[in-house]
Order: structure tokens, then sequence, then C-alpha cells
């Protein structure tokens, strides 16, 4: 009878100890696939854990970071040379400038930074002419003092579009696309558009 009892004790801590080490098997195997899983959703350098959710900050910095791809320093010339250029014409006006500067800024044709394309030798007639330094003492002004006046505000509007990528304007309430034109001025040979006292090409 106690060889009975004895046999029937030996074989459940068995099947328990089995049990248990099956348990702990798949558990180990589990947490091994969450990890993965957390692997193959992180972005390039970024690892997310299972069921984590951006927080709003978060998205909004990212938003922003997308969409400020310029600097201080880029804005302030692009601004005076739209001042320079097109002050007195309508906002379309001024960003189809803004947009031509920026065209020769990706072209293969111009250099490939904004102050080199709006300092380029015989390119720009404010430029030569002294207004453009004028232009960026008076943004400054205006900088420092944390107001914008006149046309300045305008201009500054339309360099933060084409800064931020943008290549169309709205004129009567229909869209052109603008992205291919590398010149304006008020008058050019064989011009493709006119804007305003502008034409371009």
């Amino acid at each position: 009878m106690k060889k009975i009892v004895t046999v029937i004790v030996v074989w459940v801590a068995f099947c328990m100890t089995a049990i248990m080490c099956q348990g702990i098997t798949t558990k180990a195997a589990t947490k091994e696939k969450l990890k993965q899983s957390a692997v193959s959703i992180g972005k390039k350098d970024t690892l997310f854990k299972i069921g984590s959710i951006p927080t709003e900050v978060e998205r909004h910095r990212e938003q922003e970071k997308d969409k400020k791809r310029y600097t201080d320093k880029d804005l302030r010339l692009m601004t005076c040379i739209i001042y320079c250029e097109a002050r007195g014409e309508s906002y379309a006006g001024q960003k189809a400038v803004g947009i031509v500067v920026m065209n020769r800024k990706r072209s293969d044709e111009f250099p490939n930074q904004i102050k080199k394309v709006i300092y380029q030798r015989g390119q720009f007639s404010p430029v030569r002419n002294g207004s453009y330094d004028r232009t960026l003492a008076l943004y400054d002004k205006y900088n420092k003092a944390g107001r914008f006046k006149g046309e300045m505000p305008s201009c500054l509007k339309a360099a933060k579009e084409v800064l931020e990528g943008s290549t169309t304007i709205t004129k009567n309430g229909k869209e052109k696309e603008m992205k291919h034109y590398l010149y304006f001025s008020r008058y050019i040979r064989n011009a493709k558009y006119t804007l305003g006292d502008h034409q371009f090409k």
C-alpha cells in the first residue's frame, strides 16, 4: 500500500513539474515574440513599446520639424528679396517671385543656397543698386521691434509659404503651378506667363 502511495505522489510531482516548466517556456517565448514585434514597428532610431501612443506634444514636434525646413536667415533673405521685387504686386505676384528664387535653388543651373541665388552676380537689380541692403536693415528694425509694417507682413507670409515648399499661386480663384519658372522681369523675351507687372519664363 505504501509503495502505491509513493508511486502516486512521485507521479503527481512529476506532472506538476512538467506543467510548470511548460508554463515558463511559453511565457519566455511570448515575451520574446513581443520584443520582436516591438522592434518591427519601430521607426529608424526609435523603439516603440507595444501599446505605446505618441503624445500630442510629440506629434506636434514632429509636424513642426517636417514643416519648418528653413532657417531664420533664409526667411529674412527671402522676405527682403520679395519686398524689393514685388511689394507693389498682389500676394500671388509676391509669392511667384519667391517661387522663382526657390526654383533656382533647386536647379542645377544656379547656386544651391538661397543667399547665393540672391547675390549671384548680375541677377537681381535690388542687390546691385543697394536697395536690398536697405531692406534687410528695415527688416531687422521691424523684427527687433516685434512688429512688421507696411507691405512687409505680406512679403513675410509669402516667404514662409515658398520656403515650406509651396510652388503654386492662386489667381482669380484658380491655382497655377509655378515650379518650372526660373526668370521674371518687367519684360522678358518669349515670356510664358504674365502676372501683374512681371513676366515669367
